[in-house]
């Protein structure tokens, strides 16, 4: 099994944080491999940002991500880029508040208009991580859950809590109205 993942983003919305979130949630979790990497523009903020996450239950010799099967699109600059290099079965999330996608299988969590609503645009990132976490085979919620107890201070931890929480609920509720009961996904990667 190999599950390769992509983020796509602008410097800002948390990208990177949120792939090493999800790789440290599938590597202490589980018994995978995890390889975990990134790339961004010369730009602090506003640039193209991307980070990837291989999970595999074998030896990774191959950390690039060529073939996505689970993307991650945080805005409509990094949506355009990379949709063409998802897998026809695979698993896209949109932040539908930036993102416009015209496919009904892509799923969807409005994770800007969420976290201006909590009053804390900055975890725009962790709402889509926390949906993400309801897609995902074999991720646990209590372990990404503890890994953003871990990664930050008290003072802010609780929001993120929170926003992960969101996310996960919004997917929950969506992939039940689908008539799933587990993560998409699951037999797919096996």
């Amino acid at each position: 099994m190999r599950i390769n993942v992509r983020f796509a983003g602008a410097g800002g919305q948390g990208v990177i944080l949120a792939s090493v979130l999800l790789a440290r949630g599938y590597g202490l979790g589980e018994d995978y491999n995890i390889a975990q990497t990134q790339s961004y523009g010369p730009e602090a903020r506003g640039g193209a940002c991307k980070a990837e996450v291989v999970i595999s239950d074998e030896e990774i010799d191959y950390m690039k991500v060529d073939e996505v099967d689970v993307f991650v699109a945080l805005n409509q600059v990094g949506f355009d880029k990379y949709i063409g290099d998802v897998k026809e079965d695979g698993i896209v999330l949109i932040n539908s508040t930036l993102v416009e996608s015209d496919d009904p299988k892509h799923y969807r969590v409005q994770a800007t208009a969420r976290a201006e609503a909590m009053g804390k645009p900055f975890v725009v990132n962790i709402i889509a991580l926390g949906a993400l976490t309801r897609l995902m085979p074999k991720v646990h919620y209590p372990t990404v859950e503890e890994e953003i107890r871990k990664n930050f201070p008290a003072s802010i931890a609780g929001i993120n809590l929170d926003a992960y929480k969101i996310g996960y609920d919004i997917m929950d509720e969506d992939l039940k109205a689908l008539g799933y009961q587990t993560g998409f996904g699951e037999n797919s990667w096996g």
